[in-house]
């Protein structure tokens, strides 16, 4: 019972923290420059552009080394080695893609978008597609 109260109590201290910390430096994109949020962009149509092309290798190279993905109704993998995988091993083609970014924020060292995204897939014949949504921490 201690221990849980202690684990309730330290992250209710760092939720409040966090949000002390954002309030003070003044919202959206405070600690972002230009050359952050450009660069951000640029990454963020890399990525759209290789997600369009069926491109696996160079989305992969956009991860970091320990970079994690949490898939819908799947696994979490971590590392280049098994997210190239899991790219190579979707039984369909996507035929179009398309990402917005909805938002751009970050603190100190740590950015991150929120966006959604759409796309159209051929899996052996049968078009399908949907919509979903992202946070991309940087």
């Amino acid at each position: 019972m201690i221990k849980s109260k202690s684990v309730l109590l330290l992250s209710s201290l760092l939720i409040v923290l966090w949000i002390s910390a954002c309030k003070e430096s003044g919202n959206k994109n405070n600690s972002l420059t230009d050359a952050d949020l450009k660069a951000l962009r640029i990454a963020t149509k890399q990525y759209r552009d290789a997600e369009a092309g069926n491109d696996w290798e160079t989305i992969t190279k956009l991860y970091t080394d320990n970079a994690i993905r949490m898939l819908p109704k799947g696994s979490t993998i971590q590392g280049h080695e098994e997210i190239l995988k899991e790219f190579k091993a979707r039984p369909s083609k996507i035929t179009e893609y398309d990402q917005k970014i909805i938002e751009v924020d970050g603190i100190g060292d740590i950015a991150f978008i929120r966006g959604i995204f759409s796309y159209t897939v051929d899996t052996y014949g049968k078009i399908s597609g949907g919509t979903g949504k992202y946070i991309a921490i940087y």
